[in-house]
């Protein structure tokens, strides 16, 4: 007996298929993504002090700014990986001091404190005179305030699997140091880009 003779699929036939596999690629795509997608992280500053504040016969600023930082990471399932943190000081939009901190790990759900020294570098430029003068009245007011700009390199991890590699911006605005009694500090959240 003969075999019967097999058709080709029509065209239609081979489009619908390839239309329902991109379907199911994409839904597939989708839930992975709602399912892996990190949330957003927090940062804030949770003290504040200065050591050796003081200006410099050039006109530059000499001492450090002590900062503690707070990274909560709010996610259940992702744990953070920081390369490093890379902080800067800043009174006015004049960049004062900066600081560099080493490289964490974050478990999910968790909150780490890194204490950074923002030193000021007081020979590599002076101060304008309007910054001299502002940062002088608000010391002998008893506080000053300046902006806190944090950058970091972090990786998510979930299990074994790593992200790539996101560049973390953190502001702080109005961080206020009481140089009467550094002891006070009120938290202040930071506003976080990825």
């Amino acid at each position: 007996m003969a075999e019967p003779r097999r058709t080709r699929p029509s065209t239609f036939r081979c489009a619908a298929a390839t239309c329902l596999a991109l379907v199911v690629v994409v839904v597939v795509v989708v839930l992975l993504w709602l399912f892996l997608h990190p949330s957003k992280l927090y940062i804030s500053v949770d003290h504040a002090a200065t050591t050796g504040f003081n200006f410099t016969a050039a006109g530059g600023l000499a001492g450090a700014f002590d900062l503690t930082l707070r990274a909560f990471n709010p996610n259940a399932r992702a744990g953070v990986a920081y390369r490093w943190l890379d902080v800067g000081v800043w009174y006015n939009g004049t960049y004062l001091a900066g600081g560099h901190a080493p490289g964490f790990a974050q478990p999910p759900e968790d909150d780490t404190r890194v204490d950074v020294a923002a030193r000021a570098a007081p020979d590599a430029w002076t101060l304008p005179r309007d910054v001299q003068e502002g940062i002088k009245r608000e010391r002998t007011a008893g506080k000053l305030t300046v902006d806190v700009h944090v950058v970091a390199k972090v990786r998510f991890r979930y299990g074994v699997v790593r992200t790539r590699k996101y560049t973390v911006r953190a502001s702080c605005p109005a961080v206020t140091i009481d140089f009467p009694s550094p002891t006070s500090f009120h938290r202040v959240p930071c506003h976080v880009h990825i």
